[in-house]
Formats: C-alpha cells, structure tokens, sequence
C-alpha cells in the first residue's frame, strides 16, 4: 500500500516538473517571435541657408552668360541652330535675309568698259575704277555710300591656264579660291558647296561665303568662274553681310549684261 502511493507521488511529481518546462518554452518561444522595437530616434534640425534675393543695384544678369553660348543673330536668320563648339555654320545658297527687315537697296546701273579683259558690263554707277592691274578689273563702293562699315567690291579677272584644263578643274580651283578667302582677317569663315552656272555663255561654277571680321564686321560674297577664250574668268561680288540680297542682284544683274568686245 505504502508503495503505491510513492509511485503515485512520484507520477505526479514528473507531471508537475513536466509542466512546468512546458510553461518555460512556451514563454522563450513567445519572446522569440514578438516583434523588435527600435527605439524613437532623435529629430536633429539641419538650419536652412538664407539667401539674399536682392540684386545689387546697376547688376546685370547677362554678365553670367557663358559669351561662347551666344547664337549668332545672323546665322540664326538663316534658320541655322548654332551652339558653342559647332561645326562650321551651314550657308543656304539662296543666302537668305536678316531677321529684322531693312529698306532694299535701290541701284542706279551704268555700263563699265574693261578694256585691258576685253569685257562690258552694267553694274552700279559711281564706283571707284582699279584697272591698274593688266588682268583685273576691281569696282569699288565710294565711302560716301559704305554700308556697316564694308565696302562693296565688284572684281572681274582673268588667268592663264594650261591646254588640258577642264570644268573638273574649274571647280577645284573655285573650292581654293573660296578656301583662300577666308585665311587673312577672317576669324571664322564658312562657305557653300559649289553649283552649276554658266557665265558669259559657258559652262563654269559658282559658291558663296561667310567671313566674319576681327572687328565683328560680316561679310558675305559670291565666286564664279568658267573658261572664257582659253582662260580662267573669275566674277567676285562681296558686301556687307546683311545687305547681301541686295548685292546678289547686282551680281545678277553684272552676269546678265557681260560681253565680250
């Protein structure tokens, strides 16, 4: 009897310590899954700048422009984007007119004999004659009519050139002669490609140019050469950038009423 009961006490006494470990995991295990909480954190103020938002007086904003930048308001006439750093700027052929009109130029045309080129021609009366060379003929505008300080120059020449020599030629020789231009006192320079155009009925080539002065004077012009009796005939209108509509008629004009005597 009395042995039975220790094993009952014994039984329950396992119960119990049993128990009691299971109540211990289950905690442990509660513990383990509940979520971390971090702690609140400090708020820490960063102090905003104060900035002065009044100019001084007389400041100019402009003056923080990069110059380099700046497109050039007679490239952009032509409808060419320009950018600092480029390429050349493109020339239309047609060489088209400023963005802010001026009054067209009205010309009063005379004939001009150059005797020593064996040539005629109209052009604009009053010009100053150099025939002072044996093969150039050089008109040029008077002072009292310079537009934008340039003055306009008419040039009609003529070169030996040799027995083989062609139109392929013709139009190498006028990419130098246009390549050439651009080297003294120019500090930028673009021209045109070259195009067709007869001159004194024969078959030659013509491009035109860009030239922007030391002093920021633009100058614009026109070439055009063929083979007239054996030689190199060179016709070259240049003048004042934007008036070059207006002088393009003249070489028109000069172009049309060419002869020979």
């Amino acid at each position: 009897m009395k042995r039975n009961s220790l094993i009952i006490i014994l039984i329950l006494t396992v119960a119990l310590l049993l128990s009691g470990c299971g109540k211990q995991d289950k905690a442990a295990e509660q513990a383990t899954e509940a979520p971390t909480q971090s702690m609140p954190m400090e708020s820490t103020q960063v102090p905003v700048p104060e900035f002065n938002m009044e100019l001084p007086e007389g400041y100019d904003p402009a003056s923080e422009e990069d110059p380099g930048s700046i497109i050039d308001s007679d490239a952009a006439a032509a409808g060419v984007h320009v950018y600092a750093g480029s390429s050349p700027i493109p020339i239309d052929p047609v060489d088209m007119p400023s963005p802010t009109p001026r009054k067209a130029l009205a010309f009063t045309y005379a004939k001009y004999t150059a005797d020593k080129l064996g040539l005629s021609f109209e052009s604009v009366a009053g010009y100053d004659v150099d025939d002072s060379q044996e093969n150039i003929y050089k008109l040029t505008e008077p002072a009292s009519s310079v537009k934008d300080n340039y003055a306009a120059e008419i040039t009609l020449s003529f070169a030996p050139i040799t027995k083989n020599y062609n139109i392929n030629n013709v139009r190498t020789d006028l990419r130098s002669t246009l390549d050439n231009l651009g080297k003294i006192n120019y500090k930028t320079w673009e021209t045109t490609s070259t195009s067709k155009r007869t001159l004194l009925g024969k078959e030659g080539y013509y491009g035109n140019y860009r030239g922007v002065l030391f002093d920021g004077t633009i100058v614009r012009g026109r070439v055009h050469m063929a083979v007239v009796n054996d030689k190199l005939l060179t016709l070259h209108v240049s003048c004042p950038g934007w008036y070059n509509t207006d002088y393009m008629s003249v070489y028109s004009h000069i172009r049309n009423t060419l002869k020979l005597l």
